[in-house]
């Protein structure tokens, strides 16, 4: 990387890493703190990884593909580990998920090794289309929510970062363009991603508001399993004049006052019985009770 190039990677990713921290706040109270405490990990690998690259190893070409190359790797767990993110099955996703899929993608990095240090890294095509499939798993989690272009500049800077060690790509730039690039992709994805979760539905509470919510941090994966769950065994069981849906409560026909207020008390306790294996209690009694607008203010979840 040049020198002004460096700096500004620099800068961008102390932003990432702070931002990083902040997110993870942002998830209190939710199974998400283990992908967030992940995301922190893979903040400092692109901090690392940058200056490392800028300085020590500026002229040392298999380090800087080894450093980037986990970077790349390790930066595929946060994603993963939200679709992990149930209780009680979430910490024990870590041991039988997230490490064999860092193992096995890491492997190709571990080959090139000998007694005189890394040799050069060249990623085959198989191992690329691991790492495809992987983010589309990820990433593509949050298609259709707020988080959805956070998510593909995710995607983007673990491309970005890979390509100069991959064997199936026409470099049209240099290998520390690329890795500029991926780094300003990363410090927009995870600013953006933090300022998306910190800030709720303006002026919105109830239980489409906790609805919103939860399918905004866990993605789609999990809402759509949700959203089956509360039809089937409350709404049809019940025989509600309404389903739930991704935008929230929908209505066979304009409801009257009372049937919105029963329906919404029994989604209500439905919500409770159902995320009870994603967040604690707390997060879904703030926003039945609080609007976005103070949560922002405050800082808090």
């Amino acid at each position: 990387m040049s020198r002004i190039a460096l700096l500004l990677g620099e800068i961008a990713l102390a932003a990432v890493i702070w931002q990083a921290i902040r997110l993870r706040l942002g998830v209190r109270r939710t199974t998400l703190t283990t992908s967030a405490s992940w995301g922190i990990v893979v903040a400092l690998s692109w901090f690392v990884s940058a200056t490392l690259s800028g300085f020590l190893l500026k002229n040392h070409t298999a380090g800087q593909d080894q450093l980037w190359y986990w970077t790349a790797v390790l930066s595929l767990v946060p994603p993963i580990a939200v679709l992990g993110a149930k209780r009680p099955g979430s910490e024990a996703w870590n041991f039988f998920v997230l490490l064999p899929l860092v193992c096995v993608l890491g492997w190709p990095a571990l080959t090139v090794w000998s007694s005189s240090g890394p040799g050069a890294l060249r990623v085959e095509s198989p191992v690329l289309i691991g790492f495809v499939l992987v983010l589309v798993m990820g990433c593509g989690n949050y298609i259709a929510t707020r988080l959805a272009f956070p998510a593909l500049l995710y995607a983007l800077a673990v491309v970005l970062v890979l390509a100069p060690c991959s064997t199936a790509t026409t470099q049209l730039a240099s290998p520390a363009a690329l890795r500029t690039a991926g780094v300003v992709a990363m410090a927009l994805g995870i600013c953006m991603a933090r300022s998306a979760i910190t800030r709720g539905w303006v002026q919105q509470t109830g239980p489409e508001r906790v609805w919103r919510d939860f399918q905004e941090l866990f993605g789609i994966v999990w809402m759509k399993r949700a959203m089956d769950r509360i039809n089937i065994e409350f709404a049809e069981r019940e025989q509600w004049p309404a389903r739930l849906g991704p935008d929230g409560l929908e209505w066979s026909s304009p409801p009257t006052d009372e049937q919105r207020a029963a329906i919404e008390a029994r989604l209500i306790y439905a919500l409770h019985w159902l995320l009870r294996r994603f967040v604690d209690p707390e997060w879904i009694e703030s926003r039945l009770t609080r609007t976005s607008v103070d949560r922002a203010s405050t800082g808090t979840d």
